[in-house]
């Protein structure tokens, strides 16, 4: 993979976790859109001064994500739901994963990036978070299902 390609990989992974991190404020901290898209912009400007080394996200990839997943939540978390077979549902997993859940689904939505790479992305997300393994399979199977599921919209 040549540089360019690298860093831009890596500045789109900061920008997922930037988006992860504003859905669960969102969640957490009831915040709304606005609210959180204010308050990434300013968080955003702030790595703009800081050290010039320091990766910064795309910040219109942020915001699209955080925009569509609260546009389309109660689409996302229908499908989250019906990919968990009645087996468990959004509620009974932690914020962060349904954070995780929500990006990955709003970023399939906008419909600019390839299944594959946020299938790739956002399992390997899961792991930065949950290191033991588990919580990456369920993320990689729930995926696969919301995702075939969002296909036929």
């Amino acid at each position: 993979m040549n540089s360019a390609k690298s860093y831009d990989y890596k500045k789109n992974t900061i920008s997922r976790l930037f988006a992860i991190q504003a859905l669960f404020q969102m969640e957490a901290n009831g915040k709304t859109y606005s609210i959180i898209k204010k308050e990434l912009k300013e968080k955003f400007y702030m790595h703009q001064i800081q050290d010039a080394e320091f990766l910064k996200p795309n910040y219109l990839l942020v915001q699209n994500i955080v925009e569509q997943a609260s546009k389309n939540q109660m689409k996302i978390d229908a499908k989250i739901n019906m990919a968990f077979n009645n087996l468990w549902n959004l509620k009974t997993i932690d914020t962060t994963l349904r954070a995780i859940l929500r990006a990955a689904s709003a970023e399939f939505i906008n419909k600019k990036t390839p299944k594959k790479v946020i299938m790739s992305e956002y399992v390997s997300i899961t792991g930065t978070f949950y290191p033991n393994g588990q919580e990456q399979r369920l993320v990689n199977g729930l995926l696969n299902k919301i995702i075939e599921d969002l296909q036929t919209l």
